[in-house]
């Protein structure tokens, strides 16, 4: 089964579109093309400083579940720093699609001319993420078999955080998605936890949120229980998010082989625990109430935010092949929750 499922993907993305489209009326699915955009920062994202924010053509492959009887709900996978690996299709859109899901994976790398960001974060700045997972949404709206009320976001690390981010209004607002929201986030072992970029002074989160952790002890590129304490305060303030930490479970625990490679030179933010509240006023700094808790110092300008984050971001460390000692079991599990909290909404 496995063999024949790779060999309809090889098929289905070798499939494209003569021009990148603005809606899917037609009906089409495999490879797609379509309009989004790369702004250069969060900040010139956040306030529509888009002077310096280029246009760029993206593209997804579109999966649809098999024997659909009407419209089905849809999954928008948001990659990690490697890039479109294996793993999206051969575990979650086989999994998704036998749960009667559509699934839409847009690559934001290769039509930017990068393969992968783990050794330059700086390669795809994070906003080209956020617009590219937006713009989906909007264009797979207007697909005759998909039902645009239950779309959803899924990610993973760097687009775990994409898959987060999503659900708060600041980083919507750039994107017009015709008044299109995600019905649900489901944000795997995502890195955004210990350098926070908040919006909840101003936002509550637009739709439920599920955070997949790995094992505290286990996870290198971030601080587990700082993650928790943040999900928590949010919660407290009303927002529909819950997570769950897996024990034996590493960075990557869904992966195809159950295990996860760290590349040395990946960027890890374990050792972080500073936030800034975003503004989208064009006022110079970056952002409202900055902390560096670690430092125990207030974070006022970009100076101080560089300063603070190079004081604290290490190179991975421990290189080599990563397996969580029950990272099969894990797995199994972490996808039946996904599908309980999909059937859930």
């Amino acid at each position: 089964m496995k063999t024949k499922f790779l060999i309809a993907i090889a098929f289905v993305t070798n499939l494209a579109t003569a021009a990148p489209v603005s809606d899917l009326s037609g009906g089409q699915v495999g490879r797609i093309e379509f309009q989004s955009s790369t702004a250069p920062n969060r900040y010139e994202y956040a306030r529509l400083n888009l002077q310096n924010t280029k246009q760029v053509a993206v593209f997804a492959d579109l999966l649809m579940p098999k024997n659909t009887n009407g419209k089905v709900p849809a999954v928008v996978l948001s990659h990690g720093s490697g890039g479109v690996e294996s793993g999206m299709y051969d575990v979650w859109a086989k999994e998704l699609n036998a749960a009667g899901y559509a699934v839409f994976i847009p690559d934001s790398y290769k039509p930017r001319g990068v393969s992968e960001t783990n050794s330059n974060q700086d390669a795809v700045p994070y906003t080209a993420h956020i617009a590219d997972t937006l713009n989906a949404l909007k264009l797979l709206a207007t697909h005759p078999q998909i039902d645009a009320t239950r779309i959803f976001n899924m990610g993973f690390s760097r687009g775990g955080s994409t898959a987060f981010d999503t659900a708060w209004q600041t980083w919507q607002r750039p994107v017009d998605t015709n008044g299109v929201k995600f019905a649900g986030h489901i944000a795997w072992y995502p890195g955004n936890c210990n350098l926070r970029y908040r919006t909840d002074d101003v936002d509550k989160a637009t739709a439920p949120i599920f955070v997949l952790l790995a094992d505290r002890e286990l996870e290198e590129s971030a601080d587990v229980a700082v993650c928790r304490r943040w999900y928590d305060e949010l919660a407290a303030k009303g927002n529909a998010i819950t997570y769950k930490e897996y024990k034996g479970a590493r960075h990557g625990f869904d992966g195809l082989n159950f295990s996860y490679r760290v590349n040395p030179r990946t960027s890890s933010g374990r050792k972080c625990d500073m936030e800034v509240f975003m503004t989208t006023v064009r006022d110079g700094s970056p952002g409202k109430n900055g902390n560096d808790f670690k430092l125990n110092r207030p974070i006022k300008t970009f100076q101080d935010f560089d300063s603070s984050a190079k004081a604290c971001l290490e190179n991975g460390t421990v290189p080599g092949s990563r397996g969580g000692g029950n990272a099969r079991e894990v797995q199994a599990e972490s996808v039946k929750d996904v599908i309980n909290f999909l059937k859930g909404l």
